[in-house]
């Protein structure tokens, strides 16, 4: 923190004092400190409540419950390890994603000049923003934010960039306040606007939350936010599943009852029945496979802030997006010129140059390539003998110089319009250049003239010569074309949302690709005069919408999903968080406000609109693999609970013990449920349409491979405990074959459920999943240490098998592999995948 001393102070300042020290003090008290409500953070403890509301949770809770009250605490004790290690899995990932959120966000801590009054007098000191309090006089130069509201008491030239409030990309001319009780809008500033051109000194009269942004960032609180279509799905596919355990659980105690077992007897069955058909390794495998997607999306340079959003990047139907630092790349560059004196313009463009702002920072750099360091050395060799400010109002700028050993001269530069109005020329030449402007600007190009005569009076707007018209636009970023493009393959419609003129915005649509048969563009006064059930109707086929002002972007967002669409919305300003909290995925460039990012899901730290695309493709990649997890998992837990069912209804005794059933599920195919779900995206995967927000977990093709593995599982496990337990006179004796076999199949036929639509010869090579390989064995070594280590094996209730029997049950794993593979083939070829 600096200070400068009274005698430094500006003196066109010294009117005006500002508060002292015990002033700021209880201001501060009353006041607080200039912070949004938007930057407080999720606490710990609700990050770790968040992690039990998942209905899959529920349904592992209550097979927990059951198993306390019926005295099998070894039971309860495993399974509530299970939940316990997904919630702490779950806590560290999204905290984890949190923090380095807020690390982003205070690399910097933005500081501004304010005016105090000390003992010797009013002084300048530099302090945080977050210290200023109303009533502070604050410094304002070009290129700063506007640190709080106020009112401008003096200023030059100003002009104000409040898009990011208002959308509108003009500069907004602000002059010092001629009633300090009736203050104009003029004269009004906003915290979090930037200040283009020229200085002032502003007293601060709102902070924090009682600023507009604080309004709209406080607003955003009472927002309710609807379920990810992955909750959606979960908990669709959770009511099913407990339904079915359900109905099982008392279609098995009631035959027992029937057939005279006894009732405490036929309960245990039942409740062995619960817990093997609940797939305990599901919940984690879910959650490692979100937390995995966040990692991968992160490298893509995505950092996704909430877990459950990683999926719902795999459901998006319509991308909404700025264009401004994400469809383009967020300055002006010179690409369009015509000059009648090349020497002159270059000057012109040196000369009569503030560095303020796009339009001058684009002059320069294109002196800059054709000078050379002579763009420097000229400035330098110069004086600037006066000067008159661009403004909207004028439109354009003039300077008087004195260039060493070339004279002295005036340079202009303007709208090329009004620039010609003050040249001398012949009118054929004249209509030429005039159009040379309307081809220009039809091409959506923003257009310059320069024109420069000997130094003059700045007030004479006469005699000037033309050398050379300009036109600049905003580059469309590298590889934002092709991206848009595997987006629409995808079934992605994308829609541009901007506050531009609706010439520029449909030229930059069409050279980006947006537009296909049938779109349209739209604006701002097309739809304030469209009611909610006409933007509805019309908002699906709409490419680009322009001059769209704040509360329009929550409107088409709104639109999008009354009519099923799944909405990803890409802003910066704090006028798009209302839209960026609605949509089903927020996404803000890297340099957004802190209101838009602390509502957003996604934060493209290169603000790159291919990062979105990437995320998206990482999304449906995720909800594939939770596909496969989820059938996967279900179709070992059903064939154990179809191969005891039966059994029961034989009168034999249960082939498989709870214990045994839980090492299977947690121990054997645990790590593997998990691992399933590293697969890499499937070739084709951006050329499928989009999935519905409530698709089923669950596909036809899913449901008939679990009835195909449940019922050939059931048949071989059936023969083979039939068989072994009558030859060695034991129940024992088939249990552990049976445990062996369930360990050992699903370990072989998990690798046809690497891809549930290609064969196993035309899936991705072994090696882009090798933790399945070694998952795969370490699971196979789990099974065989249940068998060799003593201790253990007592505990599981198994008994050593011989060659023969170990050879009958790797027969088997391979046959089922065979039939999964079929299953899969004949499935495919009379039913789509989804």
């Amino acid at each position: 923190m600096t200070t400068m001393s009274a005698m430094e102070t500006n003196t066109k300042h010294e009117k005006f004092s500002g508060l002292s020290e015990d002033q700021v003090i209880e201001r501060r008290r009353e006041f607080g400190e200039n912070v949004l409500p938007a930057e407080k953070t999720t606490r710990w403890w609700a990050i770790l409540f968040n992690q039990l509301k998942s209905p899959l949770v529920y349904i592992i809770l209550a097979a927990a419950l059951i198993s306390l009250v019926v005295g099998e605490y070894g039971d309860f004790g495993i399974i509530m390890v299970v939940v316990v290690a997904d919630v702490i899995l779950g806590f560290v990932q999204e905290y984890q994603a949190q923090n380095t959120y807020l690390a982003l966000k205070n690399l910097l801590k933005p500081t501004t000049t304010v005016i105090r009054m000390r003992a010797g007098g009013p002084e300048r000191k530099e302090i945080q923003v977050r210290e200023l309090v109303p009533g502070d006089l604050v410094l304002i130069n070009a290129g700063e934010k506007v640190p709080g509201d106020g009112i401008i008491l003096e200023g030059t030239k100003l002009a104000v960039d409040e898009s990011i409030l208002t959308g509108e990309s003009e500069p907004v001319n602000k002059n010092a306040v001629a009633n300090l009780e009736c203050p104009g809008t003029e004269s009004k500033t906003f915290m979090g606007t930037t200040v283009l051109t020229g200085h002032g000194l502003m007293q601060v009269t709102s902070t924090g939350q009682h600023t507009e942004l604080g309004q709209i960032a406080a607003s955003l609180d009472a927002s309710i936010e609807e379920d990810t279509p992955l909750q959606v799905r979960l908990k669709a596919f959770s009511k099913s599943l407990t339904v079915i355990v359900i109905v099982f659980t008392l279609a098995i105690l009631i035959t027992g009852l029937v057939m005279g077992r006894e009732f405490f007897d036929m309960l245990r069955t039942s409740i062995i029945l619960a817990i093997a058909a609940v797939p305990e390794g599901l919940l984690i495998a879910v959650t490692v496979i979100l937390v995995l997607g966040m990692r991968k999306i992160l490298k893509r340079n995505g950092l996704v802030k909430r877990l459950l959003a990683v999926e719902t990047l795999g459901s998006v139907t319509t991308i909404c997006t700025d264009k401004t630092g994400t469809l383009t790349e967020g300055r002006m560059r010179v690409n369009h010129i015509h000059f009648a004196d090349q020497e002159r313009a270059l000057e012109t463009m040196i000369l009569c140059n503030n560095l303020e702002g796009p339009v001058d920072i684009a002059l320069w750099e294109y002196a800059q390539t054709h000078v050379g360091g002579q763009a420097q050395d000229l400035f330098d060799g110069s004086e600037r003998l006066a000067e008159e400010l661009f403004s909207s109002e004028t439109k354009f700028m003039i300077t008087g110089n004195r260039c060493n050993g070339h004279g002295e001269f005036n340079y202009l530069k303007g709208a090329p319009e009004i620039v010609l109005g003050m040249c001398r020329m012949e009118p054929a030449e004249k209509s030429h250049i005039l159009a040379e402007i309307d081809e220009w600007a039809g091409q959506g190009l923003r257009l310059l003239g320069l024109a420069y005569r000997p130094l003059g009076p700045l007030e004479d707007h006469s005699g000037y010569e033309w050398v050379g018209l300009l036109g600049m636009e905003d580059p469309i970023r590298e590889g934002v074309v092709d991206s848009i493009k595997v987006a629409q393959r995808a079934g992605i419609r994308v829609s541009m949302i901007t506050g531009d003129y609706r010439r520029t915005a449909e030229h930059i649509g069409l050279n980006i690709g947006l537009f296909r048969d049938g779109d349209r563009i739209i604006d701002g006064d097309d739809l304030a005069q469209m009611d909610d059930a006409q933007l509805q109707r019309e908002v699906s086929h709409v490419a680009v919408f322009a001059r769209i002002r704040p509360n329009d972007k929550l409107r088409i967002v709104k639109a999008l999903q009354s009519g099923g669409q799944v909405t990803a919305m890409i802003g910066d300003g704090v006028n798009d968080a209302p839209a960026l909290k609605c949509a089903n995925i927020g996404v803000v460039v890297d340099s957004a406000t802190d209101v838009a990012k602390e509502t957003a899901d996604l934060v493209l730290l290169d603000s790159n609109f291919r990062t979105v695309v990437a995320a998206v493709e990482e999304g449906r990649t995720i909800f594939k693999n939770i596909r496969k997890v989820v059938a996967y998992t279900l179709s070992n837990s059903f064939a154990e609970v179809l191969t005891i069912f039966i059994a029961m209804v034989l009168g034999w005794p249960a082939p498989l013990a709870v214990a045994q059933i839980l090492w299977i599920h947690l121990i054997c195919d645990g790590p593997s449920d998990i691992v399933l779900g590293f697969e890499p995206k499937e070739k084709g995967i951006m050329e499928e349409p989009p999935k519905a927000k409530d698709a089923p977990i669950l596909t036809r093709l899913g449901y008939s491979l679990i009835g195909v593995i449940s019922i050939a599982s059931t048949i071989c496990a059936l023969l083979i405990f039939n068989h072994f337990s009558a030859i060695h006179q034991s129940p024992i004796e088939g249990r552990s074959i049976v445990f062996a076999s369930f360990g050992i199949n699903s370990m072989i036929y998990i690798f046809a459920y690497r891809s549930m639509n290609h064969p196993l010869w035309q899936m991705a090579p072994l090696r882009e999943n090798l933790w399945l390989v070694w998952t795969v064995a370490a699971g196979l070594a789990t099974v065989l240490i249940a068998f060799l280590i003593p201790g253990l094996r007592e505990l599981l209730g198994l008994v050593p098998l011989s060659l023969l029997e170990w050879l009958v049950v790797v027969g088997i794993a391979l046959i089922l592999l065979v039939v999964v593979e079929i299953g899969k083939i004949i499935a495919n070829r009379v039913q789509d995948y989804d």
